[in-house]
């Protein structure tokens, strides 16, 4: 029916997809309407990815190991928006491989 919006498990699984790629929430809306011919609002994208910050939250209070052999350390740097100006950021990746590999 005409303002009803049915979203499936597999349109959810997209959106988060998407989401952990990166992809901005109004690039979703782009996306969504296009494949699926239907609307669907930011404040709808919002709810279907804060739906996995539980899970988010939970693996960054896990416990760490107190040994880890091998780490592998990177950064990427981002030119980002900042007050008006544009600034560059460093993100950096770290990758610990504990004993058991």
């Amino acid at each position: 029916p005409k303002r009803q919006l049915i979203i499936t498990d597999e349109l959810e699984g997209t959106i988060l997809s998407m989401y952990a790629m990166g992809v901005s929430t109004r690039a979703m809306g782009d996306y969504v309407q296009q494949m699926y011919a239907m609307e669907i609002s930011p404040a709808e994208i919002s709810r279907i990815t804060d739906s996995v910050l539980p899970a988010v939250q939970e693996w960054r209070n896990r416990p760490l190991e107190t040994v880890y052999p091998f780490i592998f350390l990177d950064c990427m740097f981002f030119k980002v928006r900042v007050n008006g100006a544009v600034d560059t950021r460093a993100i950096y990746n770290i990758l610990g491989v504990d004993i058991a590999g």
